[in-house]
């Protein structure tokens, strides 16, 4: 996810993060069928290329996170930026390693036991569920962001409240600019 992460923050490209999130939503969904043999029970087909997929899904959660950082008040997109985007990313892959490792030693020794298959099935359904949820969930939101009027807000009351976030952001943007002149 770096690649995608660095290169659309610094090149300012980005999209509805509603239909961001809602591809992200669909991997997890993607995933949670793979690990249950999906593709092989009910599609009779063999599970695409890991590696492929996870290359794929990489580069979309890094989209995800570029659009949704390019929502906050950055400043300049300088050398310093670069810098403090692959401190977050390297914490972030620190932080994924160090979860994989217990997960893995917990799995590990729980595969050995009768109970896996079972519970495994079961989380993986539950983490489907989730997805789709999610999924739903954020096409809503994106719905919102397109067709508010067939929403039956009050658009006085709804634009009042976006007034206020847009006046926060700009008042948080100033104290960055402020910070950064000391």
């Amino acid at each position: 996810h770096s690649i995608t992460l660095i290169f659309a923050t610094f090149m300012g490209i980005s999209a509805n993060y509603y239909l961001i999130d809602a591809v992200i939503a669909l991997s997890v969904i993607y995933k949670a069928f793979d690990n249950n043999k999906g593709f092989q029970n009910y599609l009779g087909v063999k599970s695409p290329n890991l590696l492929v997929m996870v290359l794929i899904f990489g580069l979309i959660h890094g989209f995800g996170l570029s659009t949704r950082l390019q929502l906050l008040p950055l400043g300049e997109q300088n050398f310093d930026m670069f810098l403090k985007i692959i401190s977050f990313n390297i914490g972030v892959e620190v932080g994924q390693i160090l979860a994989l490792i217990v997960m893995l030693s917990v799995l590990i020794q729980w595969r050995k036991r009768a109970s896996f298959l079972q519970h495994s099935k079961v989380a993986n359904d539950a983490l489907m569920f989730a997805g789709f949820m999610l999924f739903l969930m954020q096409l809503h939101g994106y719905m919102h962001t397109v067709n508010e009027e067939e929403f039956g807000f009050n658009r006085d009351e709804h634009y009042h409240i976006h007034m206020d976030m847009q006046k926060a952001q700009q008042e948080v943007q100033q104290k960055i600019r402020t910070y950064d002149s000391l």
